[in-house]
């Protein structure tokens, strides 16, 4: 049940963000990577026992083992709460995810990690305020 609703949390925030335009994507003379079908540019996130990285197409669960924990502990200083995302460029291999072929929970592809190119800060982070 907490796999589902980490899972929805992370759904709902990766559709109410995809909107939002991504100032380092148009700010000038920003650095590019030569993208290929192993490299990802996108936002991660680690809770508890849930991986998830949220690429401009595609969502991708993170197989959980050293390099995703290596990535996680760059993450984490660049955080203000353990929810924040952060841009992440890495390479990896897609594969089918165990998860959603035994439990039929998840997503249905897994990225594992094998270079970590670049991490850094959200740019922006949606902000939920109470109405007074």
């Amino acid at each position: 049940m907490k796999r589902i609703l980490v899972l929805c949390f992370i759904a709902i925030a990766t559709i109410a963000c995809k909107n939002q335009e991504n100032p380092a994507d148009v700010a000038e003379g920003t650095a590019t990577v030569a993208e290929d079908k192993n490299t990802f540019k996108g936002e991660f996130i680690y809770l508890a026992d849930a991986a998830v990285l949220t690429t401009k197409n595609e969502i991708y669960a993170v197989r959980i083992d050293d390099k995703m924990k290596e990535l996680n502990d760059l993450a984490v200083p660049l955080k203000q709460t353990e929810f924040d995302m952060v841009n992440v460029i890495i390479k990896g291999e897609v594969v089918p995810n165990p998860l959603k072929q035994e439990t039929g929970e998840g997503w249905n592809e897994m990225v594992i990690i094998k270079e970590i190119l670049e991490v850094t800060p959200a740019s922006s982070a949606a902000v939920v305020a109470p109405i007074n």
